[in-house]
């Protein structure tokens, strides 16, 4: 939906280079050349510095870069709810979705109401544990998702983003096979006396929760918060280790067995969705919360 000189002036900036930007686009190089030179010339801003090896933004050019992408998104979030009306005659909604963060626990919510069936599609959309995180949430919501399936009791979250319970996951223990607790079917916090627990950080309140209860009943066992949250590789890279997990979490977890310790702990789990949501957004979730507090 953008206009043509603006996809090619996003292919030049990200290539660094006309005559790539070109191969791409299916144009010549002076094609991609004069559509640069006309587009400085409209706008009166110097865009590029030009060199032998190719061309790089300069400070405005690095600014509208930033807002052509903003904006080409949301073309394409215009064009996806254009098709999905076409397709379906229902309101699409954008579930981001990853390993450590599926949305099987939505997905069943959502089965379970008839309104949401009859009146919305969700197109399920991966993204990368590694970019997980509050600033990445901020950018990623309503840009790339409507919302995202998580765990979401961070402190900071509280405040800056709209969340809906859908159920609770208890927290369990991941233990390396070639470790004896792992052929128990269930611990007490006794059997970890002299172990070390990884878990995520504390700016979860119920890891916090967690820890503190631990720290006070029983010293014998080493807590080790690690400073980011967990991704897929958090498994390969602890593989000796015993880790605070949940069974959403077997799946990438091969290495271990996840095993139930007897505690009361465990950790709400929904969606996370923006403070300013679109209507159609806000109206799903109000249909989520109805077939979600029938189950809960």
């Amino acid at each position: 939906m953008l206009n043509p000189v603006y996809a090619t002036f996003l292919k030049a900036a990200e290539t660094g280079s006309f005559s790539k930007a070109a191969v791409l686009l299916y144009i010549s190089p002076v094609s991609v050349m004069k559509q640069m030179n006309d587009l400085e010339e409209e706008i009166g801003v110097k865009l590029f510095v030009r060199s032998s090896r190719g061309v790089s933004l300069t400070d405005a050019g690095q600014v509208l870069y930033v807002q052509a992408v903003r904006l080409n998104k949301e073309a394409e979030k215009i064009l996806d709810k254009v098709r999905a009306v076409s397709k379906n005659d229902k309101i699409l909604i954008r579930v981001g979705s990853s390993m450590m963060r599926p949305a099987a626990l939505l997905m069943n919510v959502c089965k379970r109401s008839a309104a949401i069936q009859s009146k919305y599609v969700l197109q399920i959309s991966p993204f990368s544990d590694n970019l997980f995180g509050g600033k990445w949430l901020e950018s990623a919501l309503e840009a790339e998702f409507d919302c995202i399936t998580s765990p979401y009791d961070a402190k900071e979250w509280q405040s800056s983003f709209n969340v809906l319970k859908l159920g609770e996951e208890k927290f369990k223990l991941a233990v390396p096979m070639s470790n004896p607790l792992s052929r128990r079917k269930s611990l007490t916090l006794e059997d970890l006396r002299g172990n070390t627990l990884l878990t995520p950080p504390r700016q979860s309140f119920q890891v916090d929760r967690l820890c503190a209860y631990l720290e006070t009943n029983y010293p014998e066992i080493e807590l080790h918060p690690l400073p980011d949250y967990y991704t897929a590789n958090t498994f390969f890279d602890h593989a000796d280790d015993i880790l605070l997990t949940r069974d959403s979490f077997n799946v990438i977890s091969s290495g271990f067995e996840t095993v139930d310790v007897e505690w009361d702990f465990s950790s709400p789990t929904g969606i996370i969705y923006s403070l300013r949501p679109s209507p159609e957004m806000e109206e799903f979730a109000a249909l989520l919360r109805q077939a979600a507090d029938r189950d809960l």
